[in-house]
């Protein structure tokens, strides 16, 4: 809890902390601004979104006919998060979108949240999703 004395507001900063703001705002100013900086032994790393995986996230919107199919691998079952295998030539997607990457692994289908589905739940929950050629969304990570 931060203390004031009894002339400040409540909200107020001891100067201390005041003027280590205005350090960090300083040394942050000096590259343009681009980019956060810390000057402390316990720095805070920035990491650009560009470099993390939730910037490669494909949303694919596909169709699954009835000769064709999506494999699923992995799962809780086998201690892996569910990830794609083999997607046959009957799997229609929506024009002009993403396709499907054999290997990239499963975040989301039509909206659910699979990480620590079983590979069987996944495979139901696709084939529940896709009955009847309807269109699926499913978003998946590169692997």
């Amino acid at each position: 809890m931060l203390k004031t004395s009894p002339g400040e507001p409540s909200g107020a900063r001891p100067a201390s902390l005041d003027t280590t703001n205005t350090a960090l705002t300083e040394a942050a100013s000096d590259d343009g601004g681009a980019h956060q900086a810390a000057v402390a032994s316990d720095a805070v790393v920035v990491v650009a979104p560009s470099d993390h995986w939730s910037g490669q996230v494909v949303e694919a919107i596909v169709s699954v006919g009835s000769e064709g199919g999506i494999t699923v691998l992995g799962g809780s079952d086998n201690g892996e998060f569910p990830y794609l295998g083999e997607i046959s030539q009957g799997v229609r997607y929506q024009k002009g979108g993403p396709s499907l990457a054999p290997g990239a692994i499963l975040l989301e289908v039509q909206g659910q949240r699979i990480a620590g589905y079983t590979q069987r739940d996944v495979v139901a929950w696709i084939n529940h999703c896709t009955r009847n050629g309807n269109p699926c969304v499913i978003r998946t990570a590169p692997p």
